[in-house]
């Protein structure tokens, strides 16, 4: 009887140090924007930022990649760049923001969307979007991404 109320009182005891090691952590976790690197070194191109601004985004930091390693086959595995120009907020969302470049060939089809521009759901699963800032005709597009559930093809 007294082995039994032991071994009730280490499982009890157990389960409240599980418990509030939990706690702590849902408490003290990150959210998706601390986890993020955030560069001091900003674009500040007021043109930008106005534009950002005017559409309700606020400007938190910005400019550094993400390295995206690729090995094909048994090949020396080489590294790519995912390049970010800025991070946005906006109704305590963030935003993963690109510049377009002249020398950009951008595709606006769902197709083409998606080949310039998944990665970037990839390296950021938990941004609520990215957006597309193109100063020559002083425009924000905003692109959002869902993964849906496959589908068995009808072939």
């Amino acid at each position: 009887m007294l082995g039994d109320s032991f071994v009730l009182v280490i499982i009890i005891v157990g389960l409240v140090v599980w418990g509030l090691v939990a706690a702590y952590r849902y408490w003290n976790r990150e959210e998706p924007m601390e986890q993020l690197y955030i560069s001091e070194h900003m674009v500040h191109d007021e043109e930008v930022e106005t534009l950002l601004e005017r559409e309700g985004y606020d400007v938190v930091g910005g400019k550094f990649y993400v390295p995206l390693y690729i090995q094909m086959d048994n090949q020396d595995e080489q590294m790519s760049r995912i390049w970010v120009d800025l991070i946005v907020t906006k109704h305590n969302n963030w935003y993963v923001v690109r510049l377009v470049r002249e020398r950009m060939q951008l595709d606006w089809t769902t197709n083409g969307v998606r080949k310039l521009w998944l990665s970037y759901k990839i390296a950021f699963p938990d941004c609520e979007g990215l957006l597309i800032v193109n100063q020559a005709d002083r425009s924000v597009k905003l692109i959002r991404m869902h993964v849906g559930e496959p589908i068995a093809s009808g072939e």
